[in-house]
């Protein structure tokens, strides 16, 4: 049996470094956020030749020049090449933000000619910097309320302990799958937020199959500690977890590999928090829990 429990300080210590690390990487250098949330342009192109899309972000590069580059160059499923780049920060009137947007597209195309001959200018969005601000604030409060709605679940089902133990686990998963998006500057879109909250589900569903497990070993427990019907309740369940995810892994990891580049940014970061979302559930949610319960004891023992 692993004495997962009691080795909880290299584990928890494993999670806090990295938390602490992405923390550090959000508030030194941020996201690198999409225009769907910074603001900018989304412009389609049909190229009447092959392309390669690393081919295509260096001739982008080029075209918006050093200070300016684009915030992401994707390939669609008919072939297309849709190219999104942001404004620059010193425009603060709409009016300036169209020049700038006109001269970018203009010089885009005429490097995109250049490269492959005939291209076409099929599609042009803006996105403004007010919608962007506007999502991402939708955006926090749908994780905040998803969070508390599973706060209210886990209490419900189990108790207000546990609760509290499985929203932290969630807010360690989001935290570090927000930091490597910070640290390797990977563009933040709406796909993001969407990956976010499938992320949400899939962990609690895992940290849940272990509190049950708990709970059932805790109503037969005699004269063993917290840690202890933790660590049992951990042990027999550890298994499932695992095939869980790797079954899981097996199936979104060919859906990265095969698919589209629409399909590999939405999967992108389930693929990440599926991982940090099971390191959680088995090496972190039931040794805060069963260290809290272990407190309690202490303290009313102390107490008498």
């Amino acid at each position: 049996m692993l004495n997962i429990v009691g080795n909880k300080k290299i584990y928890l210590g494993i999670s806090i470094l990295l938390m602490v690390i992405s923390a550090a990487s959000l508030l030194i250098q941020g996201f690198n956020l999409d225009t769907d949330f910074a603001g900018g342009m989304a412009v389609t192109y049909g190229i009447s030749s092959e392309f390669e899309v690393k081919d295509v972000e260096a001739v982008v590069s080029e075209a918006l020049g050093v200070n300016q580059k684009a915030s992401s160059v994707q390939k669609s499923d008919n072939g297309e090449v849709v190219i999104k780049f942001g404004y620059d920060n010193s425009l603060k009137t709409d009016e300036e933000r169209t020049t700038f947007s006109n001269e970018k597209i203009e010089a885009i195309t005429t490097h995109l000619t250049e490269k492959y001959g005939e291209v076409e200018l099929k599609n042009k969005d803006v996105v403004s910097p007010s919608t962007g601000k506007e999502l991402a604030r939708s955006a926090v409060w749908m994780s905040i309320f998803a969070a508390l709605a599973i706060l209210i679940y886990v209490t419900f089902r189990f108790e207000f302990t546990s609760g509290v133990c499985a929203v932290l686990a969630l807010v360690h998963d989001i935290l570090i799958l927000c930091g490597i998006y910070s640290i390797f500057r990977i563009a933040i879109d709406t796909n993001f937020i969407a990956a976010v909250l499938t992320v949400l589900g899939y962990s609690i569903n895992a940290t849940i199959v272990i509190f049950d497990r708990i709970r059932e070993n805790t109503r037969h427990a005699k004269k063993q500690t917290y840690s202890e019907i933790a660590n049992t309740s951990i042990n027999q369940t550890i298994a499932r977890s695992i095939n869980t995810t790797v079954t899981t892994l097996l199936t979104i990891g060919m859906v990265y590999i095969l698919g589209v580049t629409s399909i590999k940014v939405f999967a992108l970061p389930i693929i990440i928090g599926i991982l940090i979302g099971t390191y959680s559930s088995i090496f972190m949610a039931g040794s805060v829990w069963a260290t809290w319960k272990d407190a309690g004891v202490k303290a009313k023992a102390k107490n008498k």
